[in-house]
């Protein structure tokens, strides 16, 4: 796992392909509503496709033997992603912005004495996004199972391990029995070959 996942190299360029397409276009002041709304729902489409990844990807995590490490890895892949969106969305706040001093120069052009009150923009786009409960709850259960599908992986492995040495050490076992059975046959084949010998000196003697 030494490569970043393809589904954070997708969702990576999908971001940069959209930014790189609206930053071209920064200067349309003829963009209106229309490109505003269209920068809104590409930002929502990005921040969709980032969960629908990660969840994929959280999944194939549990049949990893690092999970933890896969699924810190989806996560910073839909955390690049949503930064993604976030740059657009600041893109359509600005936007907006705009539009509105733009409509309430033209009020004042037309109407000097009406009250000047622009919108403010809204939160920046980096403000942190505090998650609820029951996502807090979800995190912790997946971090949860992980935890225990890593140990449980250790487990079987430790186990193997535990069964491959019994195994080394029956085989063992096993050869030096043989190497002690054929110890015992040759020095029992060497003592009637001493025997026939010395058999064969006293036959020799006595005649």
């Amino acid at each position: 796992m030494s490569s970043r996942p393809s589904f954070r190299i997708a969702l990576r360029t999908l971001a940069l392909g959209l930014i790189v397409a609206h930053a071209h276009a920064a200067d349309d002041t003829d963009a209106g509503a229309g490109r505003i709304d269209q920068l809104k729902a590409e930002a929502k489409h990005l921040r969709d496709q980032a969960e629908t990844t990660f969840q994929a990807a959280e999944s194939s995590c549990y049949g990893r033997f690092m999970v933890n490490r896969c699924i810190d890895q989806a996560k910073q892949a839909r955390l690049d992603a949503i930064r993604s969106a976030r740059e657009l969305e600041s893109e359509a706040r600005k936007l907006e912005l705009a539009e509105r001093q733009r409509a309430a120069a033209e009020v004042m052009q037309t109407n000097p004495g009406a009250p000047l009150t622009p919108a403010s923009p809204s939160p920046a786009a980096d403000a942190v996004i505090t998650p609820t409960p029951e996502a807090e709850r979800l995190r912790a259960d997946r971090e949860r199972v992980a935890d225990q599908a890593e140990t449980d992986a250790r487990a079987a492995q430790a186990a193997k391990d535990v069964e491959r040495a019994r195994e080394r050490s029956k085989a063992d076992a096993a050869a030096a029995q043989r190497a002690e059975q054929a110890a015992r046959e040759r020095a029992r084949y060497e003592e009637r070959i001493r025997e026939y010998e010395e058999k064969k000196a006293r036959d020799a003697a006595g005649r």
